[in-house]
């Protein structure tokens, strides 16, 4: 178990963060990190003399696989995913996105305020309100263009003790802005017919890289005997 990994990427971080984007540089952008946990963090706040500090972005550390990740839910596939980091950019990357959804949520709230403010309810700037709110929406929706094809696997475990049933979804796709790859696999665990639990893990890749992850596909597949 090294840290060598998690120091190296922190002092690229902080190099880089100035020029994430032009806007974070009008907020009090504050990076930390947290080593006390079984997976440290990097933690991003931001200090808004609105709304005071605020964690915007939370990024964690496995130390025994060596692996950045961070969760994020996707409004698309309406569940919680598990998003992997392959390099320095990809993190930066997820950063400025948080930064910006971030500052999306602060205007929302702030608009909800004026409203429960005034002393008449305005129709017409709430028309225009959830016309703008439509508008991101749909560039919320057009961020990732999902291909068709998509695969399911259903799997059943037995034992004395439990029985499992495991609902496993891969969908791949690309991320219209930068032509990224993306992998999601969502699974549904069912145990003893209890509630259902549901996790995602989304993968992103550069083009340059799907060839390889093809190999590695391929490699596996060749060793395995069904």
């Amino acid at each position: 178990m090294s840290f060598e990994w998690f120091h190296r990427m922190e002092n690229a971080v902080r190099q880089s963060l100035p020029d994430v984007c032009e806007s974070i540089e009008n907020y009090d952008i504050v990076f930390e990190t947290d080593i006390t946990t079984k997976h440290p963090l990097f933690i991003f706040t931001i200090d808004d003399e609105d709304f005071g500090e605020d964690d915007f972005c939370l990024i964690h550390y496995d130390p025994v696989n060596q692996e950045f990740y961070s969760h994020h839910y996707d409004e698309k596939a309406d569940i919680q995913v598990k998003v992997m980091f392959e390099n320095l950019d990809d993190m930066l990357q997820f950063i400025h996105t948080a930064f910006h959804e971030y500052l999306d949520e602060i205007d929302a709230d702030a608009a909800c305020e004026d409203d429960f403010d005034e002393d008449e309810y305005d129709d017409e700037y709430d028309d225009e309100y959830d016309e703008e709110e439509d508008v991101y929406e749909e560039e919320q929706d057009t961020d990732i263009e999902w291909l068709p094809g998509d695969k399911y696997i259903h799997i059943e475990e037995n034992n004395t003790e439990h029985e499992t049933q495991l609902t496993i979804h891969y969908r791949i796709g690309r991320v219209v802005e930068t032509g990224d790859g993306v992998l999601m696999r969502s699974t549904i665990t069912r145990e003893d017919d209890e509630d259902e639990e549901e996790e995602g893990i989304m993968l992103f890749f550069k083009e340059e890289e799907a060839p390889h992850i093809a190999d590695l596909v391929q490699q596996y597949l060749s060793q395995t005997q069904y």
